[in-house]
């Protein structure tokens, strides 16, 4: 049988499970600025393979456009991905500061990922915030238009304004949007997207960022009417292009009043906060590899989680009582070859339960390893990693368990020098970091590391401590993991897959410096913060009754010497692997706050030789070895 023959009968099997519901496949291809054609084409062709009906586009990350003009204040960055209605399709009257040129630079690209839809028939989704804010000229011309302040002061250089979706001419502007949008893409027909978050807002919602606020006039308008006149203003828009719009609207933390009275007022089809008044489900059943600025190990790539994306397949593929209309699948860029493995792997045998996904696992080692007798060892690092990861995710930042992509990344702990006086640094010496990190322009030059997106954390004794044995037993556990992994492939046979189980240890190893990085930031910045208070000590080899010591400097310099040692060890595992172990940007035109520099490598050399440079500084300030010697007392007259 041919490939393509075996693709066919593949694809047969997948829709006999799935039934009548949607699937939806999408993909996660990093912050990058362009949608890469042959990466985006293997994707599409495995969506089909495996059942798909639906595949995911989305906007390519560029700074160049009216979202981001520019790098100095990165809070728009989090919007910067979504296809916004208004954005792409900005009808004339906007069409002075929503550049057209650059609204067709964005048609384009969703274009380019339609287009390779076509020969297969499928269908796309998309999503992303709404109603997304506006430049400001815009609210100047039109001032009746200005609808809610949405974002978070503390990570925004500027205010940012939605437009008032209570204004009859606002909802004219997102009707002859959307008509446009789905006259352009009729191949989309589901739009999902969040609000009060991330660049975007409704008026009087008590959930937004800067607190209630919105047009006086509109103040005492039932919260439900007012989203419900949206929503139809919208679909209203796609029914003028002849088609129709399948549309989830969700905001944390809305009143149950708001949400029961839209969904009151909305048709089949439509809904608010994941439901409606029509019996319909939106999706429950998902099975995603993770990756991207929200996975936890975030920017270590390959370290997708293959035990819970074969339980999501279960849930995908193997639960005829999901009555929901819809389901998804979703695929880092780097996983693309486990992930078709373990697809391949459930529907060979597909199945549910926690007996039937213990046997996957174990058939999919067996495939990875190409060893009945290694694939045991291995499901046992997949276990190790999820409790590593689970350590690393009890660090609650921003209510998430994030300090990997916030901190690491977005914050930069990673390349930022370790040195006993940070506020001293030369703007020279902080000049490649310092304009990505996550901060408004008045916090970029403030050295504590304890200031993550805007917000003062990992601060104190307690909190110190708490997190450097999360984080230190995470590190064990990875240890003893790559450990492992290495020893798999030291007695596998196929060269093949022995280089990517040994491309797999090196990511461990990554993933266990960049935890350690974290572990020794914080616990320096709290010897830091803790600096003031005389902390002296006898001479711990007892060599001179006369001589004590300042453990600060012995806390920080062991400290500094353990992250000299670890970032050294990181520079090693990248550059002895030819594949990807971090994701980075690949031209300089990429970095931004949620991609490291292009080049990373000599970012990390830069830091070690800046903190050489300011070794001496320790002993400077926090003298290692002092005598304990005084001037005699002066009697009477003597001098």
């Amino acid at each position: 049988m041919s490939n393509s023959e075996q693709r066919v009968v593949a694809r047969e099997d997948a829709r006999k499970l799935l039934g009548d519901r949607r699937l939806i496949f999408e993909m996660f291809q990093g912050q990058a600025l362009r949608i890469n054609p042959d990466t985006y084409r293997r994707f599409v062709e495995m969506a089909v393979e495996f059942g798909a009906t639906h595949v995911a586009v989305t906007l390519p990350f560029r700074y160049n456009s009216w979202v981001l003009p520019d790098n100095t204040d990165p809070y728009a960055a989090w919007c910067v991905t979504a296809p916004a209605l208004l954005r792409v399709c900005p009808p004339p009257e906007l069409q002075e500061w929503v550049l057209l040129d650059q609204a067709r630079e964005a048609q384009q690209a969703l274009r380019a990922q339609l287009d390779l839809l076509k020969p297969y028939g499928l269908k796309a989704v998309t999503g992303g915030v709404e109603p997304m804010w506006l430049p400001e000229g815009v609210y100047r011309a039109h001032p009746r238009w200005l609808g809610a302040q949405c974002e978070l002061g503390r990570i925004a250089s500027r205010p940012y304004f939605t437009p008032s979706i209570d204004e009859p001419e606002v909802l004219d502007l997102y009707r002859r949007a959307t008509r446009e949008f789905c006259t352009l893409f009729p191949e989309i027909d589901q739009y999902s997207f969040m609000t009060n978050d991330s660049g975007a807002g409704v008026s009087w919602s008590p959930n937004i960022y800067p607190g209630m606020n919105g047009p006086a006039r509109w103040r005492t308008r039932d919260g439900g009417e007012r989203v419900a006149g949206w929503l139809q203003a919208v679909q209203a828009g796609a029914q003028d292009a002849g088609t129709s719009l399948r549309m989830v609207m969700f905001s944390a933390g809305w009143p149950a009043e708001w949400i029961v009275s839209a969904r009151a007022k909305l048709p089949s089809g439509i809904f608010v906060s994941f439901g409606n008044n029509h019996g319909e489900r939106w999706a429950v059943a998902g099975a995603g590899m993770g990756g991207g600025v929200w996975g936890i190990n975030y920017p270590v790539v390959g370290l997708g989680d293959p035990i819970a994306f074969l339980s999501g397949l279960q849930g995908v593929y193997g639960n005829p009582d999901n009555d929901s209309e819809h389901v998804s699948v979703n695929i880092n860029e780097r996983e693309f070859d486990r992930a078709r493995l373990l697809l391949e792997t459930y529907l060979d045998n597909p199945g549910k339960g926690l007996l039937h996904r213990t046997t996957l696992s174990l058939e999919a080692a067996d495939r990875m390893t190409g060893s009945a007798e290694l694939s045991e060892r291995l499901v046992g690092v997949w276990e190790s990693v999820r409790t590593a990861l689970h350590n690393i995710a009890q660090i609650r930042q921003k209510g998430f368990g994030l300090v990997m992509p916030f901190c690491e990344v977005s914050m930069r702990w990673l390349i930022r020098p370790l040195v006993p006086a940070p506020e001293q640094l030369t703007p020279e010496e902080t000049a490649y970091y310092r304009n990505f990190l996550f901060a408004v322009e008045s916090q970029k030059d403030d050295p504590h590391f304890g200031y993550v997106l805007g917000k003062g954390e990992f601060r104190g004794e307690s909190v110190m401590w708490m997190t450097r044995w999360c984080l230190q037993e995470a590190i064990n556990i990875l240890k003893g993991a790559r450990a492992s992994v290495e020893g798999i492939a030291g007695e596998m046979t196929d060269p093949a897959l022995t280089a990517k189980m040994r491309l797999y240890a090196a990511r461990l190893g990554a993933l266990t410096c960049l935890a350690t990085n974290a572990r020794n930031v914080v616990m320096y910045q709290y010897a830091l913060d803790v600096a003031g208070q005389p902390q002296y000590g006898p001479n711990p080899m007892d060599y001179d009754d006369n001589m004590i010591c300042d453990m600060r400097a012995l806390s920080m310099r062991k400290i500094a010497r353990e992250e000299f040692d670890n970032i050294a060890e990181l520079v090693e595992i990248l550059e002895g692997q030819p594949e990807i172990v971090l994701e980075h940007a690949e031209c300089p035109e990429e970095e931004n706050v949620f991609m490291l520099s292009p080049h990373l490598v000599e970012d990390l050399k830069h830091k070690l030789n800046i903190m050489l440079d300011h070794w001496q500084d320790y002993e400077n300030m926090y003298p290692t070895a002092k005598v304990w010697d005084f001037d005699p007392p002066t009697r009477g007259n003597i001098v």
